[in-house]
C-alpha cells in the first residue's frame, strides 16, 4: 500500500494541468476531497512557496493552531491545481466554492498572495429543504419557505398598511388591496406586463425567495423596500438631531492677533457624530482625500485613523483656508483613532498646510536643548558652550559634529550630569573624584561611552576658559580585546527560510551572504540594483562597491520589488526598502534600524553578530586583509582584526 501511495505522488488523473487560455464550454462544479493533495505531493505548481508562506502567516496572526495552519497550506495548494487544471493565470473566485474546507480563509491568502482572479460563473445558490417550499399566500409567488408571506407583500401589508379586501380584477379575497382596489400581485403583473393586461384576471407565476427575479423597481414602488434602506432608516432615527457648521470655520483674509495652539482634549472617539456639520469645500476635500488614500494602496484601518482626524479639525475650521500644522499635530496622541503625520502629509500636497516653524528645527537638536533647559542654569549655560565648540563655533576652529552625535554624548553624561546638578551650581567645581564615583560600576561600552562624553565636555569647556583644571585628564580604563567570534551553524541552518516576509529575507540575505551592513542594507536606492546585470551597488565613504548578486538573492531582490510594487505603486521613495511609514514619508527616509532588528529579532541572532561571522569565514579563506577591507568596507586595524581570530599563528603577541 505505501509502494502504491509513492507512485501517486504526482497521479495525473487529479486535476491534470492544461494549457494557459483553453476556452471551457461547459464549467461543471467538482467534487473536491483533501486527499487529492496528498495524491499530487510532488507537483510543482507555480506559487506554491508563496502561497504557503502568506499561509503561514495569516495563521499565526489569527492564532491558528499547528495543524490548521499546514492544512491552509495544502487547501491553498489544491487551489493552485485547480487554476492550473483550467488553464488559467489566477485563482478564479468560483473555485472556492468547491474546497472542502476554509474557503474563505483561503480566498484572503490568495488574495494576499495577488493569486486571486474575479469569479467566472454566479455563486452557486444555496437552498434549504424543497419539501417545506410553498407559495406566497397574497401573491402566490413559489418559493417561500418559512414565512406565509414573501418578503414584499409582508412590506405590503404591514409597512405601507394597506387594508384586507377583495381585489378588483383577480376577485382574491383575504388579500391586502390598495387605493384602486388592486392586490399586489395584480400590480405587479400590470407594472411588467404593460397596461393592456389590466383587463384580464389572470397573473404571471413568479419565483419567490431565494429564487426570486430581481426586479428593478425603485424604493417604494409596489410595496418594495430595500433591504439596506430599512437599516438606514433605523440608524437615522437614532443618530442625534443635524448639528450646523461651526462658528469657528476660519476665513483666508482673516488676521490673527496672537498664535494660541488649540486643545483637543475634549474631542474622543466616540463623539465623531457631534462634530459640526461639514462645509461645502471640506466635503470635497475628504472626497480628495479617499482618492489620495486608495490611490496609494492605503489599508482601511489606516484610511479611517487618517480620515477621522481630517474630519476633526475640518469641522472646527474648515477648509477655505490653509489650516497649520500646528492644530493636526496638537490632536489627542493618547487615544487611539488619530493619526496626524498623514493628514498633515496630504494637507501638504493639497497646498493646505501652513508648516509649524517648531518643527523645522532638527529633531536631534531640539531634544539636546529640551534636556539641557531641564538642569540647573549655571549647568545649562556651560553645557550650550559645550554644544557651540562642537559645532565648530568656539573659539578655536574644529569641524563641526552633527546634532545627533551631540545627542548621543549628553545622553551617555546625562545621568551624572543631573546628579551633579542637584549638589553643584557649576561644573567648576568637580574634581577627579567626582569622575571616578561616577565611572564606579561601569564596565565595557558602558564606560566608554561616558567617558568619552565627559571628556567631551571638560576638554571644550577648558578651551573655552571655564574651568581652570580638566578633571577628566589622565583618566583611563582598562582595554580589552574582544576578537570576533563565529556563529554555531545549527543556528545559521535555514536562516532565510525562517525569515518572515520578502523584505526579511532579502535583508538577511544582503548581510548573511553578501556581508553588508546593517547601515549599508537600509541606505540601498532603488538606482543601486541592477537585476538584469546581477549586480547590486553599495555606497560607502571610500566609493561604491559592486556586489555581483547570486542565484538566491537575485530572486529574493526580484520578489521584493513585486511587493514592493504591489503594495507601494506610486511611492516616491528612492530607497530599495521601504515600509508602511517610509513609504509615503515626504522626505523618502530610509527605513529605521528598528525594522532590520525586527527582522532578526524572532531569528535569535543579531544582524551585526552575522556580518562578523560572514567577515570571519572570508579571514579563514583569504587570510588577506586587503581583501576584507575591499569586500565589506572595514578598517585597517578591523580588518587585522578578523585576520588574527582566523588565523592566531599570525598575532605576533597574544591578547589579553
Amino acid at each position: 500500500m505505501r509502494a502504491a501511495d509513492a507512485q501517486l505522488a504526482d497521479d495525473p488523473r487529479v486535476l491534470p494541468p492544461t494549457l494557459p487560455g483553453q476556452f471551457t464550454l461547459v464549467r461543471p462544479r467538482r467534487r473536491i476531497i483533501e486527499e487529492y493533495e496528498s495524491r499530487i505531493r510532488d507537483r510543482v505548481l507555480p506559487g506554491q512557496d508563496e502561497v504557503r508562506s502568506v499561509a503561514f502567516a495569516f495563521a499565526t496572526e489569527r492564532g491558528f493552531s499547528k495543524p490548521t495552519k499546514y492544512w491552509l497550506a495544502r487547501i491553498g495548494r489544491i487551489a493552485l491545481a485547480v487554476r492550473d487544471a483550467d488553464g488559467e493565470d489566477l485563482v478564479p473566485s468560483d473555485v472556492l466554492d468547491d474546497l472542502p474546507r476554509f474557503d474563505k480563509h483561503v480566498a484572503e491568502i490568495l488574495r494576499r498572495a495577488g493569486m486571486l482572479g474575479p469569479r467566472r460563473v454566479p455563486r452557486p445558490i444555496t437552498t434549504r429543504d424543497t419539501s417545506v417550499a410553498r407559495g406566497c399566500v397574497d401573491c402566490g409567488c413559489w418559493g417561500v419557505h418559512a414565512y406565509p408571506r414573501c418578503n414584499p407583500c409582508h412590506g405590503w401589508k404591514f409597512t405601507l398598511g394597506h387594508p384586507l379586501g377583495t381585489c378588483a380584477r383577480c376577485r382574491r379575497s383575504g388579500s391586502p388591496v390598495r387605493g384602486d382596489s388592486l392586490c399586489r400581485a395584480c400590480s405587479v403583473h400590470i407594472a411588467e406586463c404593460g397596461p393592456e393586461s389590466a383587463e384580464g384576471a389572470g397573473t404571471q407565476l413568479w419565483l419567490g425567495g431565494e429564487f426570486a427575479l430581481k426586479l428593478h423597481r425603485r424604493a417604494g414602488h409596489l410595496g418594495y423596500e430595500v433591504p439596506h434602506h430599512r437599516a438606514r432608516q433605523r440608524a437615522a432615527a437614532l443618530l442625534p438631531p443635524p448639528v450646523s457648521i461651526s462658528p469657528h470655520v476660519v476665513d483666508r483674509a482673516q488676521g490673527m492677533l496672537f498664535d494660541v495652539r488649540r486643545d483637543w482634549s475634549c474631542i474622543t472617539v466616540g463623539l465623531l457624530d457631534q462634530l459640526p456639520a461639514l462645509t461645502p469645500s471640506a466635503e470635497l476635500l475628504m472626497e480628495e482625500f479617499d482618492r489620495y488614500a486608495r490611490g496609494r494602496r492605503w489599508e482601511d484601518p489606516l484610511r479611517g485613523l487618517v480620515a477621522r482626524s481630517l474630519r476633526i479639525v475640518l469641522a472646527w475650521v474648515g477648509a477655505d483656508a490653509p489650516i497649520r500644522e500646528a492644530d493636526i499635530r496638537s490632536l489627542p496622541t493618547d487615544r487611539p483613532g488619530t493619526n496626524a503625520r498623514r493628514a498633515v502629509q496630504f494637507l501638504a500636497e493639497c497646498g493646505l498646510l501652513v508648516p509649524d516653524p517648531d518643527r523645522q528645527v532638527d529633531p536631534h537638536e531640539r531634544t539636546v536643548e529640551q534636556r539641557i533647559e531641564a538642569l540647573p542654569d549655571g549647568l545649562a549655560e556651560e553645557l550650550r558652550r559645550w554644544v557651540q565648540v562642537l559645532r565648530g563655533e568656539g573659539r578655536r576652529p574644529h569641524p563641526a559634529r552633527s546634532f545627533e552625535t551631540i545627542r548621543k554624548y549628553l545622553g551617555y553624561a546625562y545621568p551624572v550630569l543631573a546628579q551633579w546638578g542637584s549638589e553643584h551650581d557649576s561644573l567648576r567645581e568637580v574634581t577627579p573624584q567626582h569622575i571616578e564615583a561616577a565611572m564606579s560600576g561601569l564596565t565595557g561600552h558602558s564606560a566608554n561611552d561616558r567617558l568619552t562624553a565627559l571628556r567631551s565636555i571638560f576638554r571644550a569647556l577648558k578651551q573655552e576658559r571655564l574651568i581652570f583644571r580638566d578633571p577628566s585628564r589622565g583618566f583611563t580604563l582598562a582595554a580589552i580585546v574582544r576578537l570576533p567570534a563565529s556563529i554555531p551553524t545549527d543556528r545559521l541552518r535555514g536562516l532565510i527560510d525562517r525569515a518572515d516576509g520578502p523584505l526579511a529575507k532579502l535583508v538577511v540575505a544582503l548581510i548573511a551572504i553578501h556581508g553588508l551592513g546593517k547601515r549599508e542594507v537600509t541606505e540601498l536606492l532603488l538606482a543601486d540594483i541592477d537585476l538584469a546585470r546581477g549586480k547590486l551597488v553599495a555606497r560607502r565613504p571610500g566609493g561604491r562597491h559592486v556586489v555581483h548578486l547570486d542565484e538566491l538573492t537575485h530572486r529574493l531582490a526580484l520578489a521584493w520589488l513585486r511587493e514592493r510594487h504591489r503594495r507601494w505603486p506610486v511611492t516616491a521613495n528612492p530607497h530599495l526598502l521601504v515600509s508602511q511609514q517610509t513609504a509615503d514619508m515626504e522626505a523618502h527616509p530610509p527605513i529605521s534600524s528598528m525594522v532590520v532588528n525586527g527582522v532578526f529579532w524572532p531569528l535569535g541572532v543579531g544582524p551585526s553578530a552575522l556580518r562578523q561571522d560572514r567577515i570571519l569565514d572570508e579571514a579563514r579563506h583569504t587570510a588577506d586583509p586587503v581583501h576584507l577591507m575591499r569586500t565589506f568596507g572595514i578598517s585597517v586595524r578591523t580588518a587585522m582584526d578578523y585576520v588574527y581570530a582566523a588565523h592566531p599563528e599570525r598575532r605576533s603577541t597574544i591578547p589579553r
